[in-house]
């Protein structure tokens, strides 16, 4: 089937997977003494134009993305899979949510999900000169409490218990100036979380980084648009985290070229927190990464994907 085909094969039965229900298939993961997470961010389903503008090069990142998703569901030991945002390629249509829907269908894996910016922040048509449109804070809500309904999460932020491990999904839900804006109440819910979760680590997943996390790789690095709001209240916030918390993101498409991808130099937000880079899945040179869960400590594994290798030397190990 050529691509064409089978991208307009997915939009007609998507409807049909989600009354079936095939969104979090379980897994045969082996029992082993670690719990196994794989962490995907910035999918932008199917591809993003501009970057890829030409059928041979929108056929080639659409079979690195399938070798991606062979390669976990090879794994027999995966429990689940945390997606970062950015399932839409740019604006968050139909069409962009129904290749995302079958894509994910076919992880063999349970998953859950938290929404990127392009999932519910522009309109759904660009500028005449081609750029995108923020659209109203009203229209923005509607886009996030669909994406909401559409992947059955069980809120627009949410909290789950992994062993030791308390892991709350976090987001964009004050639908403000930012492209990731936490609302006072979402801030509040978290603030109760941290304060009742003392015997582990609480992991969270969000679309944005910390705001000084990565070093000023480019202007936009470190920058609001590009960090978890409101910076300020999320220092004082995450300053009693438990050890060996983790602040899980993509949005920043921060490759493991980067040198500051895996520097705990850097990374480090406090004592006891560090922010984990994620990679973008909508790159020529695919890699992800890995949470194991352990009874006392967090190891972070990262998969090279094109060449089908784990990258020892990005391996971290954080106790608790």
């Amino acid at each position: 089937m050529k691509r064409r085909e089978f991208l307009k094969f997915m939009a007609t039965t998507a409807g049909w997977l989600l009354m079936e229900g095939l969104f979090s298939r379980p897994t045969e993961a082996t029992r082993n003494d670690y719990y196994h997470i794989v962490l995907l961010s910035d999918l932008h389903l199917p591809w993003r134009t501009k970057n890829f503008p030409t059928p041979a090069k929108q056929d080639y990142v659409w079979a690195q993305k399938e070798q991606m998703l062979a390669d976990i569901n090879s794994w027999n030991d995966v429990n689940e899979v945390a997606i970062l945002g950015d399932l839409a390629a740019r604006y968050g249509i139909e069409e962009e949510f129904s290749c995302a829907d079958d894509f994910l269908a076919r992880i063999r894996a349970p998953w859950y999900a938290v929404a990127g910016n392009h999932d519910y922040e522009y309109r759904s048509e660009p500028t005449e000169e081609g750029k995108l449109q923020r659209a109203a804070r009203e229209e923005k809500r509607a886009k996030l409490t669909a994406f909401t309904k559409r992947y059955r999460l069980p809120g627009l932020y949410y909290a789950r218990t992994v062993g030791r491990c308390r892991l709350l999904y976090l987001a964009p839900d004050a639908c403000g100036r930012w492209h990731v804006e936490l609302s006072p109440e979402q801030i509040a819910w978290m603030k109760g979380e941290i304060a009742s979760h003392r015997n582990g680590p609480i992991l969270f997943f969000c679309h944005a980084p910390l705001m000084g996390t990565l070093r000023t790789y480019s202007k936009k690095i470190n920058t609001p648009d590009m960090t978890a709001q409101p910076a300020e209240e999320l220092k004082k916030l995450l300053a009693d985290c438990p050890p060996g918390s983790l602040w899980i993101s993509g949005h920043t498409h921060t490759a493991p070229t980067n040198d500051s991808f895996a520097d705990d130099g850097v990374n480090r937000f406090n004592e006891n927190l560090v922010n984990i880079h994620n990679p973008a899945i909508d790159k020529k040179h695919i890699y992800t990464n890995s949470l194991y869960l352990y009874g006392d400590r967090t190891v972070v594994r990262t998969y090279d994907h094109t060449n089908s290798m784990w990258l020892e030397e990005l391996e971290r190990e954080y106790k608790f």
